[in-house]
């Protein structure tokens, strides 16, 4: 059986929301239709597309911790601006 969560979170975050140093970037994996896809993202952007992904979940989502900066994945998020905000 489907629940369905009732949550209240505003549009987008900031940053500071989000928990994390405005410029940091953080690894996520984003699992869509059995396809792994690997990205570099700013961690504000990624708190977004989280709550996004509440609203509709439409793939899975890893944030993949203990990764050292020079070991993140050069491919950056596709239209990871957009989730950032002004």
């Amino acid at each position: 059986m489907y629940r369905q969560h009732s949550f209240s979170c505003p549009l987008r975050a900031t940053a500071a929301d989000a928990g994390y140093p405005a410029r940091a970037d953080v690894h996520v994996r984003i699992w869509l239709n059995g396809v792994a896809f690997d990205y570099r993202a700013a961690a504000t952007a990624i708190h977004n597309v989280i709550l996004d992904w509440q609203r509709k979940r439409w793939c899975a989502i890893e944030i993949i911790e203990h990764t050292l900066e020079d070991m993140l994945p050069e491919t950056r998020l596709p239209n990871e601006r957009l989730f950032i905000g002004p």
